[in-house]
């Protein structure tokens, strides 16, 4: 009984374990804790001495999820074992049939594989944890002996393995079923956070909405249907309305505005948009009307409307879009006037305009630019019109940098260039392209510069010819070919100056010619005017100072130039040419001629030309009269210094026989010792003094006449004189002198001639004319005849002495001048002078006639009143 109590105490032992890990296998939960429960109760309970549990797992084999016994780094290969591996934990999962290894030897005789792996127990088994149509793991037991495995022990195992895999099972479905819920729980508070977030969403939406609705620039209009009360109206209706808006608005109120259809009719209540949207469910799209506002001016608006259907296709609502399309009416109105202006400008001669595209072929061009560069429009017509034809070699790299300009920056800047003209003339030229993207076409607008150019050229050759003319004050023929050259490169073909000379007729004193083989052609045929008597148009030019002009100079008008005179090689050569004449005058005195011609053909002299030939006639003509004003001058420096040269030998003269005249009487007197001298010989040397200190006291009075007729203050006494009477007494004065000249001076007057004048001035002349006539005609004879002519006296001196040459006539009337040298007759100049200016003081004249080697014959013709006199006196 005792032996049976000892038998019967391990195996109440191991049900009371068996128990126990079915009592916690019920209790537990989670895979986790079943798998707990089977490694640290079943194995023990079964006798084993060390556990594990390796679950089956897609993909791959059983791994170990639990274990009790050896360390986990004994079982290092053994953690994830594939299923078709020669191990016993595979097999058994593989086949789902236990594995029983009684021995270590038996293990490696049936597992060759495990043999270098250290073992520490004797025996094994390996069950799987089944449950209906799936294996979902493997209990492995380690013994530490060996064992034979009793049937009863085999399933009692079993047993034990299949309470393990329902536990397990039904761990896993607890747990898949409190997955699920923690799921459906997690998707339920997923749902609704997505509803809330959604309703956030929906709500940031409709303010964005709302925001986005306000900000628009059009006006937006919302009304319910069918009452039409507005839902909402966005800022901009009110900034269009430009008045307060109603809180409610509804269709009574906001039809009341005026509304004007585009021909002006006013809009009715039901015409409005939003009311056709709203009771017709009409469509409107782009309806343009005006509305007057609120403080009472005119917008124009762009309407659109439409209806707003529920799902049954219901109008519930009414939507309408404003746009303010006022200021687009006004650009559009600015952009069809600035076609208007653009096609005005294409059609009118303003600028050349040109359209090309991106090879350089011209595809449009208005008239000015084909007038400008010489082509037609049949050309553009045909495609046969290029850029390249238009710019000459040298242009082409800029042409280059231009079109890369124009694709770069769609713009070029300005600039001056020539372009080539259909007949190979050049034209200077300013312009500018800019590329019309929308068209892929280039623009290019041309201004002509030849005005421009001609008028810069004009500037420069004015301010070079006076810049020349101004580097000297003589201006010779040299200087003025010059100025004919510089001409005849800048603002003409060619030019001619002819001077007047002091005899009258008119000298050439420069030509000159673009082209020198015409030079001496123009110089010969190109009419000179004839003497001034027989007048022409030329002197028609000098006498009024009006410039002429001939656009179009041809064989009538060279007649009419040269009156009649036809040059050698004919006219024709001249047809080309626009001819200038513009007359040289300076302070109203004619000077000569400045004759300018053009033979290009698009360079013809014109009314513009005008003003630059005047401009250098004054310049050339100021330029004459600074020259003779210049040898006016030095003439009367070197006249001044003669004068002072002669006054002070003639001052002198006398004093020098007066001087031995008085120490001859003083030499007299002190041989004499006190004695008293001859009467007769101190009255011949008083005497002699006398004439020298008369000759003397003349020559002061002649200077200070000089300068009383300087300061137009020459006095004058008149009173009745005998014009013979003076004469005969101024020849007994002059008798002795008379005798020393060896002249005979013969007087030829009878009757008294009486007349109002100076007897003292009188005497004056008489003198001056027989001094000259003594003084030229030395050792012939003289001849004075006095009488009357022509209700007036007449006073002649005449002599035969060496006259005056023609050029002398004029100038020996001037103060100082004389028609010979003083070296060989003396005198001041100045008794002529002197003599002329008593004479018109008087009122008369005084004219010379005079033959070289002949004599020379003074007239004067004095009148017998005194009023003409005193007022030549006023004006001398």
């Amino acid at each position: 009984m005792s032996q049976t109590r000892e038998q019967m105490g391990p195996s109440m032992e191991r049900l009371l374990r068996l128990h126990r890990v079915t009592s916690e296998l019920s209790r537990a939960l989670t895979p986790s804790e079943v798998a707990s429960v089977i490694v640290l109760l079943a194995g023990p309970a079964l006798g084993a001495a060390e556990c594990s549990l390796h679950l089956l797992e897609e993909p791959g084999g059983p791994r170990l999820v639990q274990m009790e016994g050896p360390p986990w780094t004994d079982l290092g290969p053994w953690r994830t074992v594939p299923l078709d591996a020669p191990l016993p934990i595979a097999e058994a999962g593989r086949r789902n049939e236990p594995v029983w290894v009684g021995s270590r030897e038996a293990l490696q005789r049936r597992y060759p594989v495990i043999d270098p792996v250290p073992l520490s127990r004797r025996a094994w088994a390996c069950l799987p944890l089944d449950v209906p149509e799936q294996v979902l793991g493997v209990l492995t037991l380690g013994f530490e002996c060996e064992q034979d495995f009793a049937r009863e022990e085999q399933e009692l195992a079993c047993f034990v393995s299949r309470q393990c895999a329902s536990a397990l099972e039904r761990a896993r479905l607890h747990a898949r079923e409190l997955r699920e819920l923690r799921e459906r729980a997690e998707r339920a508070e997923r749902a609704l956070a997505e509803s809330e977030a959604h309703r956030r969403q929906l709500e940031r939406e409709h303010q964005r909405l709302q925001a986005v609705l306000q900000q628009l620039p059009q006006g937006i209009l919302l009304a319910e249907a069918p009452s039409g009360r507005m839902l909402m109206v966005n800022e901009q209706v009110g900034r269009m309305h430009r008045g307060p808006l109603p809180s409610e608005w509804w269709p009574e109120e906001y039809t009341a505005s005026t509304g004007f259809h585009p021909d002006g009719r006013p809009y009715r209540p039901d015409e409005w948009p939003l009311v056709r949207a709203l009771t017709r469910g009409e469509v409107v799209r782009g309806e343009v009307m005006d509305v007057l506002r609120g403080d009472g001016s005119r917008i124009s608006l762009e309407v659109s409307a439409g209806p707003v259907r529920d799902a049954e296709g219901q109008v519930t609502a009414a939507v309408a879009i404003l746009e303010d399309i006022s200021e687009r009416l006004r650009l559009e109105r600015a952009v069809h006037e600035g076609e208007a202006v653009f096609r005005r400008i294409m059609e009118s001669d303003m600028m050349g305009l040109a359209f090309s595209g991106k090879a350089g072929l011209i595809l449009e061009a208005n008239e000015a630019f084909l007038s400008l560069v010489g082509h037609d429009r049949e050309e553009v017509r045909r495609g046969r019109l290029h850029w390249r034809d238009l710019v000459p070699p040298e242009g082409r790299e800029l042409e280059d940098r231009v079109l890369q300009e124009l694709w770069t920056h769609g713009v070029s800047a300005t600039f001056e260039a020539e372009m080539l003209r259909a007949d190979g003339s050049r034209v200077p030229v300013l312009t500018g392209s800019a590329r019309v993207a929308e068209q892929d076409r280039i623009i290019t607008f041309v201004m002509e510069l030849s005005d421009l150019k001609r008028a810069e050229g004009a500037l420069r050759f004015l301010a070079m010819t006076g810049y020349i003319l101004a580097q000297t004050l003589e201006v010779t023929d040299a200087i003025l070919q010059h100025v004919a050259c510089l001409a005849s490169l800048s603002v003409a073909s060619w030019c001619v100056i002819d001077l007047l000379t002091p005899e009258g007729p008119l000298r050439r004193a420069a030509v000159a010619h673009q082209d020198s083989e015409q030079e001496a052609r123009l110089r010969r045929d190109w009419p000179l005017p004839s003497p001034r008597d027989s007048g022409g148009p030329l002197w028609e030019v000098m006498d009024s100072g009006e410039p002429m002009l001939f656009p179009d100079f041809g064989a009538e008008t060279w007649r009419h130039l040269s009156q009649g005179v036809v040059p050698e090689g004919g006219v024709d050569g001249w047809a080309r040419c626009s001819v200038l004449v513009v007359p040289l005058r300076s302070r109203e005195r004619a000077l000569g001629l400045i004759t300018l011609g053009s033979c290009v053909p698009r360079r013809r002299h014109g009314p513009e030309d005008i003003a630059v030939g005047q401009e250098l006639a004054h310049r050339v003509a100021a330029t004459l009269e600074r020259s003779q004003l210049f040898q006016e001058s030095q003439r009367a420096v070197r006249l001044r210094d003669e004068f002072l040269a002669v006054a002070s030998h003639e001052l002198k003269t006398p004093l020098t026989p007066l001087r031995l005249q008085l120490q001859g009487l003083r030499r007299v007197v002190e041989s004499q010792a006190g004695q008293p001298v001859a009467p007769e010989r101190v009255l011949r040397a008083v005497q002699g003094c006398e004439a020298q200190v008369r000759k003397l006291a003349g020559l002061v009075n002649d200077l200070l006449d000089v300068s009383r007729l300087a300061q137009g203050r020459l006095p004058l006494h008149l009173e009745q004189v005998d014009l013979v009477a003076v004469t005969r007494d101024v020849l007994e004065q002059f008798s002795a002198e008379a005798t020393r000249a060896g002249c005979r001076v013969v007087l030829e007057g009878g009757a008294p001639v009486v007349g109002q004048w100076d007897r003292l001035r009188l005497e004056q002349v008489v003198t001056n004319l027989l001094t000259n006539a003594l003084k030229y005609g030395a050792g012939r004879p003289v001849l004075v005849r006095v009488g009357w002519a022509e209700g007036g006296a007449r006073l002649v001196v005449r002599d035969e002495g060496i006259g005056i040459a023609p050029e002398h006539r004029g100038r020996i009337f001037g103060k100082f001048e004389r028609a010979v040298s003083e070296r060989h007759y003396g005198g001041l100049g100045l008794g002529l002078h002197i003599t002329r200016q008593i004479v018109q003081a008087l009122g008369g004249a005084i004219l010379v006639e005079s033959e070289v080697g002949r004599g020379s014959t003074f007239t004067v013709e004095l009148p017998l009143g005194a009023e003409d006199s005193r007022a030549m006196l006023a004006h001398p």
